[in-house]
């Protein structure tokens, strides 16, 4: 139900950036990791170990590809090289309700367990919590233009229409020239721009108009000495310049040797790609999809692969990620007697072209093929409509189980190790699951620790200078992670909020709020205190990927006993305002400890529109648990004087960074309308609808509702009716847990001009 209020924030001017105070929203503390196999509270059901185990998510559908929901662990039966596994961990996950996997505790230091042993605080991970991961990773060195454009509307309709809320998706290349865009987001604007920033990457292998013409697949063939595959490019040449048939042999073959170190070099940039894109999901609990788009590629030269495949095969093992593979080509057939324009006379002998274009068609199709069943997905092939393909991976991931063991023996043999999956006395039934992981090497891990040891020694002997150089080089490339991460980073849990608003004197402004867990901090007791040190780096980009905005700094906490606790219960607020120029902004903050290897990062997204084109916009949507939360968090920008963490609460009316409300509870909103149209007499006439989404359904709407100018302080309409305030208070009464999505649709009916805001929020 929405509650309509009337809003007197017009007038506030935004004079200083915030300043960091502590945020009064009460938390639970997580309890310290404990033993194997202990469970810890907090929003996602994670289980923490201290053990070397293979964990794998397996599908398991019936004859006719229907999943089957109702296995138990007894049902399973697991193989490792061929040897019976005992399953020490089951359970079962679906599409609503993700399945419980179990989390290694990273090693720590001496230094960190010694430092942790006498601190306050706790180091227990909690998880954030999600819907479906999904990496959409196009490939963009492979993908035909025509294919490309094909693949922009498939991708626009899927944000459109099969993304629902909750989902976490990422847009990647395998090229990686998206840069900024390739980021987890729930928000579908976001992910429309990125889809209409793929292009394809500039290739020099071949193109029809060559002379002679030899595709990847055919130079493959000439280097293995294939006669068939080099008498066509040989009746090319002699006919076409007249060359002699010895002159002509030898430059098809340097052509094809040519040919044959392009292609290779583009899969193993496009394999390294997706082996990248898969390790780096790693820390994230869970099961993660990949949908892979291509038009396919070679996996090698007539002398071998190039590219260990294995090692994606491992990474998804590791990772917790299944691959799927679409042919972006769709039904690919060749036409009979070959293409016309590389006709050039009698072929000799005849059909040569055509068996060679459909084996091409095959031999592309193999690393789609192996990457998608080697990671426990499949390849979609031969079908022109690419949405319903997406359909068929949605579905597939409707149910799952997770099976975990622990080796009778841990390998450091660098080899691989098949997996194998079965369903006890029902052998109709297909598994679906990773083909297996790579060893760690003992040889490999030998060298690494003598160079590390070697590394110490070589510290001993460094001056402070060269230390603390050293240092400041560390601590950057921390900041760089957790900057550039694909994915929040939850060792320091930050929520994240930017927001636009036009303030009367300065201009367009980003209203900056992020909360920041110090349960996670290691506080130092010293005397009667306890200390802390962190780094908040704040940095903003512009779609260019050019820095827009940014700011570092260095906070050192001493706090008493009363204040610390208060610091744990509540979390650290920290807020800025910076004046930005209309655009598109990516906004990104990270946090790191000194002396501890934690990281914590957040990313959003803030669209600046251009207040001077006297368009109907909206500023964005401030979220608020009190009626004069928006006011008090805008007024906060003048009454801070310390970027320090004070000893005491601030007012626990401040609008939060996170958007998580208890089931029952309320929220009050407030929004701001620029620029609407006014009759001959100077009177506006705008209307707003509160929408309220779940998933792609409406659960609610509001009735169309007036927005009206209000006075402010001075009496005076504010900026002469240029601005209009919004704000009512939403109750949550009657809704179930869950991800929601608010649109506020604003419409002016003097211009006839219609616009809208929305935000996502969840229901705990």
């Amino acid at each position: 139900m929405i509650v309509h209020r009337a809003c007197h924030l017009v007038a506030v001017t935004l004079l200083s950036l915030w300043s960091l105070t502590i945020f009064a929203q009460t938390q639970t503390t997580p309890s310290p990791a404990g033993n194997k196999q202990q469970k810890q509270k907090g929003p996602e059901d994670t289980l923490r170990i201290e053990t070397e185990l293979v964990q794998i998510d397996v599908v398991v559908a019936d004859k006719a590809g229907k999943l089957v929901h109702d296995l138990k662990r007894e049902d399973f039966e697991l193989f490792e090289d061929r040897k019976p596994q005992q399953v020490s961990w089951f359970s079962v996950g679906t599409a609503a309700h993700p399945a419980a996997w179990l989390k290694p505790e990273p090693r720590k230091s001496p230094k960190e367990s010694a430092k942790e042993s006498g601190a306050t605080g706790s180091t227990a991970t909690v998880e954030a919590t999600a819907g479906r991961f999904i990496v959409l990773a196009v490939d963009d060195f492979h993908l035909a233009p025509a294919n490309l454009l094909n693949t922009r509307r498939v991708l626009l309709r899927f944000i459109d229409q099969q993304m629902v809320s909750g989902d976490q998706v990422a847009l990647a290349t395998t090229s990686g020239a998206l840069g900024l865009y390739q980021q987890f987001t729930a928000e579908r604007e976001v992910l429309r721009r990125a889809i209409n920033r793929l292009s394809v990457q500039e290739r020099t292998v071949t193109s029809s108009g060559d002379i002679p013409h030899i595709t990847p697949y055919q130079a493959e063939l000439i280097e293995g000495n294939d006669r068939d595959a080099l008498e066509l490019p040989v009746q090319e040449l002699v006919k076409r310049l007249g060359i002699d048939r010895r002159s002509a042999e030898s430059e098809a073959r340097a052509k094809a040797r040519m040919i044959v170190a392009e292609s290779v070099n583009f899969s193993v940039n496009t394999l390294s790609g997706i082996e990248g894109i898969v390790r780096s999901l790693s820390p994230l609990s869970g099961r993660k999809i990949v949908v892979l788009v291509s038009d396919g590629f070679l996996l090698g030269g007539a002398q071998g692969r190039q590219f260990d495949v294995r090692r994606i095969t491992d990474a998804a093992t590791r990772s917790g990620v299944v691959i799927y593979s679409i042919d972006a080509r769709g039904l690919v057939a060749s036409v009979p007697g070959g293409d016309a324009s590389q006709s050039f006379g009698i072929e000799n002998p005849p059909g040569v072209r055509d068996r060679i274009e459909q084996a091409s068609i095959e031999a592309q199709r193999d690393a789609l093929n192996a990457l998608a069943r080697d990671t426990g997905g499949f390849p979609i092939f031969n079908n022109n409509d690419l949405n319903l393909g997406l359909q068929k991976v949605l579905d597939d991931n409707e149910v799952y189980y997770v099976l975990a063991y622990e080796p009778e023996v841990s390998f450091r043999d660098g080899r691989f190790h098949k997996i194998e999956v079965r369903v006890k006395g029902r052998p109709e039934l297909k598994v679906r699951t990773r083909d297996g992981y790579l060893a760690p090497d003992e040889k490999a891990e030998r060298k690494s620790a003598e160079k590390a040891a070697k590394k110490a020694e070589q510290q001993k002997t460094r001056t402070p200078e060269q230390l603390e150089t050293e240092a400041k080089a560390e601590k950057s490339a921390q900041i760089r992670t957790a900057i550039g991460s694909l994915f929040p980073l939850r060792g320091i849990p930050v929520e994240l909020s930017a927001s636009f608003i036009e303030a009367p004197e300065t201009g367009p402004q980003a209203v900056i709020l992020a909360q920041i867990d110090a349960t996670r901090l290691q506080f130092e007791p010293n005397k009667d205190r306890y200390q802390a040190k962190v780094d908040v780096v704040l940095m903003i980009f512009d779609e260019k990927g050019k820095v827009a905005g940014d700011v570092v700094e260095h906070l050192e906490m001493n706090l008493r006993p009363e204040s610390l606790e208060a610091v744990l219960r509540n979390g650290i607020r920290y807020n800025k305002i910076i004046q930005l120029k209309p655009g598109f902004y990516q906004v990104r903050l990270a946090v790191r400890e000194d002396g501890a290897t934690q990281l914590g990062s957040a990313v959003q997204w803030l669209e600046v529109p251009d207040i001077s084109q006297k368009k109907l916009v909206l500023s964005s949507i401030f979220l608020s648990i009190d009626p004069r939360a928006v006011n008090q968090t805008l007024q906060s920008a003048q009454d801070s004087a310390s970027n320090q963490v004070a000893a005491q609460q601030a007012a626990p009316r401040a609008a939060p960074a996170s958007r998580r409300f208890k089931r029952g509870s309320g929220f009050d909103f407030t929004i701001f309308a620029y620029n609407p149209g006014s009759d001959a007499v100077g009177a506006t006439d705008l209307v707003i609808q509160s929408q309220l989404f779940s998933g792609s359904k409406l659960v609610f709407a509001s009735p169309l509702t007036k927005m009206t100018s209000q006075a402010t302080a001075s009496g005076s309409a504010a900026q002469s009716g240029s601005t209009v305030p919004y704000a009512a208070r939403l109750s949550l009464a009657g809704f179930a847990p869950g991800n929601y999505e608010l649109r506020l649709v604003v419409i002016d009916r003097v211009v006839k001009a219609s616009t809208k805001r929305s935000l996502d929020f969840t229901v705990e």
